[in-house]
C-alpha cells in the first residue's frame, strides 16, 4: 500500500512540475510558431529550427517541436538548388518527423507532414522518384482523410498535386483550382487545437488562387 502510495505521488510531482513549466514552454513556443508561420517562402527557417530543436530537446514528451523542426527543414529544402543538399535536409526533417510520429500516432497533422516530406523528395528528381514517392503522398493523405477531413491542409496538398500535374496527366489549373476553393472553406471553419498547433497555409492557399484565375 505504501509504494502504492509513493508510486502515486512521484506521478502527481511529475504532473506538477510538468504544469509548472508549461507557461514557460507555451509562451516560447508561441514566438517560434507564429515567427515560423508568417516568415515568407524563400527566406530561410534554420535559425528558428535551430531554436526549436533546442526545445524538442528538452521537452522530450512533446511531439510540437519536433513536428515544427520537420516543418522547418521541408520548407528550407524547396528554397536548396542542389539535390544532393536537397536529400540532406530532408534527412534532418525525417529525423525529427519520426520523433514526433512516436509520440503521437493517429494525427492528421503529423499525417500531412508525411506527404509533404515525401512530395520534398518527389521535385528533387520527379522523373526517377514519381513512383515510389507519388505512392507516399497520395497513402499519407489518405490517411488524413480518415482522421480528420476536415484539415484545410489535406485539400491545399491535392491542389499543389493537381496544379504541378500537367493536363495531359490529369492535372492542370482548372482542377487544382477546384481543391483550393475547398481549402478556403475550410480554413474559414478551421479553428487550431492550440496557439502553437498548426495553422499555416490559407495564404499559399490564396496566392495559388490567383495563379489559377
Amino acid at each position: 500500500m505504501k509504494s502504492k502510495l509513493v508510486f502515486v505521488f512521484a506521478l502527481l510531482l511529475t504532473a506538477a512540475q510538468s504544469f509548472a513549466q508549461n507557461p514557460a514552454y507555451l509562451k516560447t513556443m508561441e514566438g517560434l510558431v507564429s515567427k515560423i508561420q508568417t516568415t515568407q517562402f524563400g527566406t530561410p527557417l534554420q535559425p528558428l529550427a535551430n531554436q526549436m530543436e533546442r526545445i524538442a530537446s528538452a521537452e522530450k514528451g512533446e511531439w510540437l517541436p519536433n513536428y515544427w523542426v520537420a516543418f522547418c527543414y521541408l520548407r528550407d529544402s524547396y528554397i536548396e538548388t542542389d539535390a544532393a543538399k536537397k536529400d540532406m535536409i530532408l534527412d534532418k526533417a525525417d529525423e525529427y518527423f519520426n520523433k514526433a510520429e512516436a509520440l503521437s500516432q493517429n494525427n492528421d497533422e503529423l499525417e500531412v507532414l508525411k506527404a509533404n516530406l515525401a512530395n520534398g523528395r518527389l521535385v528533387v528528381s520527379p522523373q526517377d522518384r514519381w513512383q515510389t514517392y507519388g505512392a507516399k503522398v497520395a497513402a499519407a493523405i489518405g490517411n488524413a482523410k480518415k482522421i480528420n477531413a476536415e484539415n484545410p491542409r489535406i485539400s491545399l496538398l491535392e491542389g499543389e498535386g493537381m496544379f504541378y500535374t500537367p493536363e495531359a496527366f490529369g492535372g492542370g489549373k482548372p482542377k487544382a483550382k477546384v481543391f483550393f476553393e475547398k481549402a478556403l472553406e475550410k480554413y474559414a471553419k478551421f479553428t487550431p487545437k492550440s496557439s502553437i498547433h498548426p495553422s499555416w497555409g490559407k495564404e499559399i492557399t490564396d496566392w495559388y488562387i490567383s495563379q489559377c484565375n
